[in-house]
């Protein structure tokens, strides 16, 4: 499989991690979904305390309207598809770990990345 160019858009978030709307983000294993990009971001701040802010498209097919990554927490990984209520409906086999890497199905390519900068409290996601 091919690394398709996977589309960002414009991202500059500021998060304040003393607001309670954020404060679970200090924990490793936590993350949170932003508007920004082309379709959203999500800020994860993993069990090794790396921080990573990655475009919701996935890195396979990224054009189609289904190529949407979202947060499997139970199995801590991530995942191509789209919600329909309570049902998630795979766009495609595509995993991901939280660093952004395949580990399963037909994506070859990591996901694309924004910038993420923390200084003290305050975290800076931006392209």
């Amino acid at each position: 499989a091919v690394t398709q160019n996977i589309q960002t858009g414009p991202v500059s978030i500021f998060i304040d991690l003393n607001l309670s709307s954020y404060m679970h983000l200090n924990n490793p294993g936590e993350f949170q979904y932003f508007d920004g990009g082309i379709k959203g971001v999500i800020v994860i701040h993993d069990y090794d305390d790396q921080w990573y802010a990655f475009e919701r498209t996935c890195a396979y097919e990224p054009s189609k309207a289904c190529s949407k990554i979202w947060i499997d927490s139970m199995n801590i990984q991530m995942k191509c598809g789209e919600y329909n209520g309570n049902t998630f409906n795979k766009c495609c086999e595509s995993q991901f770990n939280f660093p952004g890497f395949p580990t399963k199905g037909p994506a070859a390519g990591r996901l694309a990345q924004y910038k993420i900068q923390k200084d003290g409290n305050i975290l800076q996601v931006y392209n």
